[in-house]
């Protein structure tokens, strides 16, 4: 019976901490796939069973497999670089090697009706024929780079796909050769012999998939758009299965499988590559989707890398009628192989090793993970399914049993800060066969530094210490043959609580207030300070944060600041004052939600004063472990009262008279003076020195030639706050 189990509800995370904890949650088909599967599958609706198992059944101990092709016995036969060695390995898993030939990689494998064994190579290409108990013999040299593809036709001939000049010739068993098609193609890659003695053929670089008579005539069954057709094979009801690619693709002869080197084979322009790195290899992460609308093609390709942005692998499914539709698609993860069994399709890939398994457009199953990064070759010998590998090539078996057990590991999680962690939950069916273990450490990989697994206890609490980083395991136990399953888990965590932080805190001139945008009522557009609040009580989106406006306002001062918490917690402010000389910060304002705040400068004696601003994260943590941040202003000054000024007549001189005019100001540096007469325009005047630049300023001025009589002369002059003094003389001009 099928048991659904949720370890303790998320509520119940530690009610010491922080009131927002977050919560880690895996549970997508894409959160799934980007963790590590040891003997473990991922079903297309993301849940984790056993997978089949998979038996390691001979180490070439070379670089890779290139090729494979199985007889009539069973006995299988690989393909190898960069020794250019041929292996044979038995039913019951003995392998020994039966040909060591001159050139370097063995690209492509065919056995004929009798199980004699052929093998084309490169970078040489040449054909060889290895027959039991005697030493290779040259079957056929085209005088080409590379032999890509080997396949007998209904009649017994070889056909050979070759590159660097993308022709296919036909070889009859006494070694007679002719050219069969040449194709608009640099390299052949792939083909097949449909029940009608047809050739499907695909290569490299326009991407057609090809249906070549046996006459050799040639029709394009489709135009992938792609760079490569990388692989074709041939489903029982006459569909046409083809692996394309486009940017780097997976596989090519490189040098040596010692370290992390990527190179191409040869300069005919080979499309293939390999890269012998695990780490970079285990590091890529996939995009995937199942499709079943055809693909758009984007004609060629730039330069190849296996991490190319532009690269594209597809698998196409082409009908007896000429139908063509996408069934599976990658951004970055390259498909090596494809095998058609028992209604499903199987296909291998470059990431982690990986074999999946398509059982119709919409359940692509990752079946399972090689313990090596790429898993080149699927063929079927007998009623057993085999798989190849590179770096190292290796041969697995794949067996029709479940494994007894498997282990799921998560990526990597950073939480950005040191974390408590909270209540582990996950949901699964048979769930007493499932093992859930945390590790957590300060390093974003994992080393001699991290924490040991700890098994997370039956209440959900997980034994790892606080860390920055977090990573799960899970470990599943077959039940009589029966696979547990495993769907989603969520890992609570409360970061560190970091210090909340104010960077900028700017005093605005004189004369500026701040004033809040009011927050709409959305059915209404008229002012409802309420919104906000109704919308957090009922979980409402928040209204869209309006910046505040300045206005001109006289008298006002203002203070506009920026804090930051890490944490993105709630923040309120307090403001506090104070003046010249002055030890003790005197309150100003508290619990201020907004980042900006207005006094009138009334509110102040004259003086000189530098304000505070102390950011609290107390709304969204207890007390005990809140924090402030703080930062003080510049100095500023409140001045309220205008300058003060005196005037005297110095002399007349015929029609002019000479003032002298003292002004002052006990807080602020004076700034502007102007003198008007008789009510006249007001025009600007100047002090003894030449400048206004200070508190006091005393001026000489002469006016102009006068009528005779009474006039009044008045200055005016303002400080740095805008606050006016005024004074006037009445003088008579005889």
């Amino acid at each position: 019976m099928k048991k659904s189990l949720w370890l303790l509800p998320l509520a119940l995370a530690i009610p010491l901490f922080a009131v927002t904890p977050q919560f880690w949650e895996v549970r997508t088909y894409d959160d799934l796939r980007r963790g590590k599967l040891t003997n473990v599958s991922l079903t297309s609706d993301a849940g984790l069973v056993l997978a089949p198992r998979l038996d390691m059944v001979f180490n070439t101990e070379q670089a890779m497999v290139w090729s494979a092709v199985a007889d009539s016995g069973g006995n299988v036969y690989l393909g190898t670089g960069h020794d250019g060695k041929v292996y044979k390995v038995d039913p019951a898993g003995r392998g020994q090697m039966v040909a060591d030939l001159d050139e370097l990689d063995v690209l492509a494998l065919a056995v004929d009706s009798r199980d004699v064994l052929y093998a084309g190579t490169s970078p040489d290409g040449k054909v060889y024929k290895i027959e039991p108990g005697r030493d290779p013999q040259q079957f056929y040299d085209p005088d080409v780079k590379y032999i890509w593809s080997l396949v007998f036709d209904r009649q017994g001939r070889l056909l050979v796909g070759t590159g660097d000049n993308g022709v296919i010739y036909r070889v009859t068993p006494d070694g007679r050769a002719e050219t069969f098609y040449d194709t608009d193609e640099t390299h052949v890659v792939t083909m097949a012999v449909d029940r009608d003695g047809n050739v499907i053929a695909g290569g490299d670089p326009k991407g057609y998939v090809y249906r070549i008579s046996p006459q050799g005539t040639a029709f394009v069954l489709y135009d992938s758009g792609m760079r490569e057709v990388h692989s074709v094979a041939l489903g029982a009801n006459g569909s046409i299965y083809a692996a394309v690619i486009s940017g780097r693709s997976p596989v090519t002869p490189l040098a040596s499988p010692s370290g992390p080197t990527t190179t191409s084979a040869g300069g005919g322009g080979a499309t293939v590559t390999v890269t012998v790195d695990a780490a970079s290899a285990a590091q890529q992460i996939d995009v995937i989707e199942p499709l079943i609308d055809p693909p758009v093609g984007s004609g060629s390709s730039p330069a190849r890398s296996t991490t190319d942005a532009n690269s594209q692998s597809q698998i196409l499914e082409i009908l007896p009628d000429g139908t063509v539709n996408t069934l599976w698609r990658s951004r970055d993860e390259m498909v090596f192989s494809i095998l058609p069994r028992s209604g499903k399709l199987l296909f291998s890939t470059g990431t982690k090793g990986r074999i999946y398994s398509i059982e119709d457009p919409r359940n692509t199953i990752l079946l399972l993970e090689s313990t090596e990064e790429q898993t080149t070759r699927l063929l079927e010998a007998g009623n057993r399914v085999y798989a190849t590998s590179a770096n190292i090539g290796k041969l697995f078996g794949m067996a029709d049993v479940l494994a007894a057990s498997g282990e799921y590991e998560s990526i990597i999680k950073d939480t950005d800060a040191v974390s408590t962690w909270g209540k582990v939950s996950w949901k699964a069916e048979s769930a007493n066969l499932i093992e859930i273990s945390t590790r957590t450490g300060n390093t974003s990989s994992p080393d001699k530094t991290w924490s040991a697994w700890a098994t997370v206890g039956a209440d959900g609490a997980a034994a790892s210490p606080k860390a920055r980083f977090i990573q799960w395991k899970a470990v599943m136990k077959a039940d009589s043959g029966r696979s547990p399953r495993l769907s989603s888990l969520t890992v609570p965590y409360l970061q560190q609580n970091f210090r909340p932080e104010v960077t900028n805190l700017e005093v605005l001139p004189s004369g500026v207030a701040v004033v809040k945008v009011p927050v709409l009522n959305p059915a209404t557009g008229t002012p409802d300070p309420q919104t906000a609040r109704n919308n957090a009580r009922t979980g409402l989106p928040a209204p869209p944060r309006i910046p505040p406006r300045r206005v001109n306002q006289r008298g006002a001062q203002s203070f506009q600041w920026t804090a930051t918490d890490k944490n993105q917690d709630s923040m309120r402010y307090d403001v506090s004052y104070r003046g010249d000389n002055e030890r003790n910060w005197k309150p100003l304002k508290s619990d201020l939600e907004d980042n900006f705040y207005t006094i009138n400068s009334d509110t102040l004696p004259d003086g000189t004063y530098v304000v505070r601003v102390a950011a609290s994260d107390a709304p969204s943590n207890p007390s005990d472990i809140a924090l402030l941040g703080e930062m003080e202003s510049r100095p500023f000054s409140i001045d309220n009262t205008p300058p003060a000024v005196s005037l005297r007549q110095q002399n007349i001189t015929g029609r002019r008279v000479g003032i002298a005019i003292d002004a002052a100001d006990p807080t602020s540096t004076l700034n502007h003076a102007e003198v008007s007469i008789d009510t006249g325009e007001w025009r600007p005047v100047f002090p003894t020195d030449g400048i206004l630049d200070s508190k006091s300023e005393t001026f000489t001025y002469v006016s102009p030639e006068l009528s005779q009589g009474e006039h009044v002369i008045a200055f005016r002059i303002y400080d740095q706050v805008d606050n006016a003094g005024m004074g006037k003389l009445v003088v008579r001009i005889p």
